[in-house]
């Protein structure tokens, strides 16, 4: 019976959250044509094949990482942590007879580390996904964590590309 129960509880470690693919290819209606989508960052490229070296490129349509690692995250909360406290210090705390109220000091108080993660998009593989629209160039991105959408235009002009996001 143990032996039994074990082999049903192995199929649920195996198929854990690092299963998730990171990069994902989605065809558009172009046959020369695709987009790479970083799941987990929200980053999409623009590929292209064809014959020859020159035919075969990947464009970058959003190099902006919408959401980040908690390592990334922490190193760019580190840099400057110190000169902010010290600033926030010196400005509201110095002054114990200030005319800066209480509620005021504590909203200019910089973040500490652990608002600062629960504030932030996390990276996670699976995060975004791209959904395919009636218009041959468009797609909507959606980051199914939060709901929000953006619009991802491709195209083979330079000027026509773009992700821009639906509010």
């Amino acid at each position: 019976m143990k032996k039994f129960i074990l082999l049903l509880f192995i199929p649920f470690v195996c198929f854990s959250q690092e299963d998730i693919e990171r990069y994902k290819v989605y065809n558009t209606t172009n046959i020369y044509t695709s987009l790479l989508l970083d799941s987990a960052t929200g980053r999409i490229w623009q590929l292209q094949i064809g014959v020859g070296d020159t035919d075969r490129l990947k464009i970058v349509l959003s190099d902006r990482k919408i959401a980040q690692s908690i390592e990334s995250i922490t190193k760019e909360w580190k840099e400057g942590y110190d000169e902010r406290l010290k600033n926030w210090e010196e400005e509201y705390n110095s002054k114990p007879d200030s005319i800066v109220s209480v509620e005021r000091k504590e909203l200019k108080r910089p973040y500490n580390l652990k608002e600062i993660i629960g504030l932030s998009n996390i990276a996670k593989n699976g995060r975004y996904k791209l959904y395919p629209t009636d218009n041959n160039y468009n797609f909507i991105m959606v980051d199914v964590i939060d709901g929000l959408t953006w619009q991802v235009q491709w195209s083979t002009k330079s000027d026509e590309r773009f992700v821009q996001l639906i509010y």
